[in-house]
């Protein structure tokens, strides 16, 4: 009935873990800054964990996940404990989102990667906001990214309407006009304090992400159907 969702939900989680893995792994931040993004970890293993109801090999990823941090002091991350459960749960969901990717038409696949790039960016973005992370540079190229998917699943979106026959498409167009007024929402939330200069603050990432996750599942419901 939800299988729709694992065509976003997948891929959003695996660019949200990307960005992050890369921050704790290769960024020069402070151990109190790691171990607050150590910490946000365990949500991104919960929510594989529960598509394992949709699909159950993604359960696989969530539990290295939680291995890895019940077995890593938070300031740790990558000075000791076993490195390799993250890149192994890495190796783990990539291979789980191709197998959905190929599961479905080419429509689906360019979908999903370019879902990778918008809310993963933006789930991301929430995160180290959540840490208090003083990464100035990502507060700027993240917003960026979720414009630039934002522009990418438009164009997506609108090749795979043509797919389908011009009464299915009147029957969807409003709904179709909600998502997208959703998703121009959701990139003016997320870019906001770009544009006004100010200090940025949780709330308005948070409500881009939240509008942006409703709009790209509303896209994924309408026209890519596993």
């Amino acid at each position: 009935m939800f299988t729709y969702l694992l065509s976003v939900i997948p891929p959003m989680l695996l660019g949200a873990q990307l960005i992050l893995l890369l921050i704790l792994l290769k960024g020069d931040i402070c151990p109190g800054q790691r171990g607050r993004i150590h910490k946000q970890l365990p949500i991104i293993a919960l929510g594989w964990l529960v598509l394992g109801f949709l699909y159950w090999p993604l359960t696989l990823v969530g539990m290295l996940m939680l291995v890895f941090f019940s077995q890593v002091k938070v300031s740790k991350t990558r000075d000791s404990g076993p490195i390799w459960l993250l890149y192994f749960a890495i190796a783990a969901a990539s291979i789980f989102n191709i197998q959905l990717m190929l599961a479905g038409d080419w429509g689906n696949m360019l979908f999903m990667l370019v879902v990778m790039v918008i809310l993963g960016a933006s789930l991301s973005h929430f995160f180290l906001l959540l840490a208090r992370t003083r990464l100035q540079a990502f507060h700027r190229l993240l917003p960026v990214a979720v414009i630039i998917g934002a522009i990418l699943i438009t164009v997506v979106v609108l090749l795979q309407a043509f797919q389908y026959s011009m009464s299915y498409v009147n029957q969807i167009i409003v709904p179709l006009m909600v998502c997208y007024m959703s998703l121009i929402a959701s990139v003016v939330f997320s870019s906001w304090h770009l544009f006004t200069q100010q200090t940025i603050q949780k709330t308005q990432p948070f409500c881009g992400f939240i509008v942006c996750l409703t709009s790209v599942i509303g896209f994924s419901a309408l026209l890519f159907q596993f």
